[in-house]
């Protein structure tokens, strides 16, 4: 620092680090002169020996990493030089100040001598009154110094990954905090927080009854309940989102929707999904599925698969809440036109005399006229379900000496009739791309313009996403089938409904997988499970026919 006053006394802040990966398991420093007692005691005595300067703040973060300069004590202390308030700034060494070397340099180097504060590094003989880093020895060795404090923290960096790489392929939980719904124990296991776990219950109930996300989040805050960030904070947990959008965050759509979303409370430990480039990088990256570290069954479980499975399917449908009403319409999301394979949306009709209609109507007729006008009274689809579900509940209770023969029995008739749909779907997969190729042709040939070719090609492509979400549900089916358990519990849950003589929202998403309605006398119900009962004419599965358009083209 040459060319400056000098004044007759420095007004200094002395200051301390510690890192959590300085530390031992029992909390105290591995190196006991780097606590930030034995820190602060040799840095006063040295002050002591100094009559020139004077102490004006003491300031340490302890448990901060040297990897960066977000520390609350640092960012005062530089509070304190841009106000003016010090001039001098003594530390037990260069790597107390930080181990990022570029960084480091640039405060010993640039802003220090910038703002005229002088620099002190006891234990690295380093004063910059009297130093001078453009002389060839301190011009190299604090460089170097710095170098080798970055060194460490990249190598303490590297172990701890690995060290963590290591307790995730053992199933060992690795976080700070437990997600909510359950507790850390001392064993470093999930264990069920049975007032947290009641909320998730009846969050995965909410959307198995029809509420929306949005609308959960609003009962939930209404009623009181704390958020999982407020809740970790009344357990007096240290705890930060950045999910947070206030002060005191509440519950929104986004955090019932991550709870739904959540492998965890079927028992399954997921973790490893984010990664940083490196320590000095604080930017996070979201890891492929196939990267995490995934252990089923680890924990106990507090909802169960059949209804984490069955959130997930109402989820990938769309089931819009009407206006002013608490959930959807009874079969919303779950019809589907026959014809075409999309989603068939609802239409009320008010009477004159007050009394409201249902009806479902093909959107794809509605939106773009293609699809032959297809629609179905709500009562005729409530009725021909209601039926269905009836006969399948009676099937079952009469089937009462199923034991491990007669359930083997089942379950093969049933494994049979289930493959014979999924070769069923298969094969018009490989119908309807061939009437895209044949399509194609006619257009190349001047039988059908630009337009119509496009109209055919969505139409045939929306029979082959249809057939492809039919084959995943139906292989879906056959993990059941070959799981005996699942099996006698989706059985189980169809007896449950044995006094059933009407159905309502929750009876729907439980019981029923589809509704398919090729016309208003041709309607077949997809059962979530099915067992292969002698089925009467007007219920049997119907053929729906290629669209007149389309089967002009083939």
């Amino acid at each position: 620092m040459k060319n400056i006053a000098v004044p007759d006394i420095w007004n200094a802040d002395i200051y301390s680090r510690l890192s959590k990966e300085d530390r031992r398991k029992d909390g105290k420093a591995k190196d006991e002169s780097n606590s930030i007692k034995n820190q602060r005691d040799l840095l006063l005595d040295f002050v002591s020996r100094n009559p020139d300067i004077r102490v004006a703040h003491i300031l340490a973060d302890d448990g901060a990493t040297g990897a960066d300069f977000d520390r609350e004590d640092f960012k005062t202390m530089i509070a304190h030089i841009e106000s003016g308030e010090v001039n001098c700034v003594i530390v037990k060494d260069f790597s107390r100040l930080g181990r990022d070397h570029i960084e480091t340099g640039k405060y010993i180097e640039r802003y220090f001598t910038s703002k005229g504060v002088r620099f002190i590094s006891v234990n690295d003989n380093y004063d910059s009154l009297i130093s001078d880093m453009s002389d060839g020895s301190n011009g190299l060795i604090v460089p170097f110094k710095n170098i080798i404090n970055e060194a460490f923290i990249e190598d303490i960096s590297e172990k701890t990954k690995a060290a963590i790489k290591i307790k995730r392929k053992n199933g060992e939980l690795v976080c700070n905090y437990a997600v909510y719904g359950y507790l850390k124990s001392s064993e470093k296991t999930l264990v069920p927080d049975d007032y947290a776990a009641d909320v998730v219950r009846a969050i995965f109930e909410d959307k198995i009854r029809g509420y929306s996300e949005n609308r959960t989040a609003e009962r939930l805050n209404a009623a009181g309940v704390l958020s999982p960030a407020e809740y970790k904070k009344s357990l007096g947990m240290k705890y930060y989102t950045p999910f947070a959008m206030r002060e005191q965050s509440l519950w929104t759509a986004n955090a019932v929707k991550r709870i739904l979303t959540n492998r965890v409370y079927i028992g399954a430990l997921e973790q490893g999904k984010r990664t940083k480039a490196s320590y000095r990088v604080k930017k996070v990256f979201y890891k492929p599925r196939e990267a995490w570290s995934v252990h089923e069954n680890n924990h106990e479980a507090i909802v169960s698969v059949r209804d984490f499975e069955l959130v997930r399917d109402l989820m990938a449908k769309d089931t819009r809440t009407p206006p002013g009403a608490e959930i959807p319409h009874l079969f919303s999301g779950f019809v589907v036109c026959g014809n075409c394979g999309m989603p068939m949306i609802v239409k009320t009709t008010v009477k004159k005399s007050g009394k409201s209609y249902v009806n479902y109507i093909c959107s794809t007729h509605k939106k773009y006229g293609t699809c032959r006008n297809n629609n179905i009274s709500g009562l005729a689809v409530e009725r021909y379900a209601l039926t269905s579900v009836q006969r399948q509940i009676a099937g079952l209770i009469d089937a009462t000496d199923i034991e491990s023969g007669g359930m083997e029995t089942m379950q093969s008739r049933k494994r049979l009739a289930v493959e014979g749909m999924i070769d069923k779907a298969l094969q018009s997969v490989r119908e309807y791309q061939d009437y895209t190729v044949k399509s194609y042709e006619h257009f190349v040939d001047g039988v059908i313009d630009e337009t119509e070719y496009k109209m055919f090609k969505d139409g045939f492509k929306r029979q082959i996403e249809t057939a492809e979400r039919n084959i995943s549900g139906l292989r879906r089916d056959l993990e059941y089938i070959d799981d005996d358990a699942r099996s006698r519990s989706m059985i189980e849950h169809f007896k449950a409904h044995e006094n059933l003589t009407a159905l309502d929202r929750r009876a729907v998403a439980c019981l029923i997988d589809s509704v398919i309605v090729c016309d208003s006398k041709h309607v077949e119900i997809r059962l979530r499970y099915l067992c292969d009962f002698d089925t009467p004419p007007e219920f049997a599965e119907q053929e729906c026919l290629v669209p007149a358009l389309e089967r002009a083209v083939i």
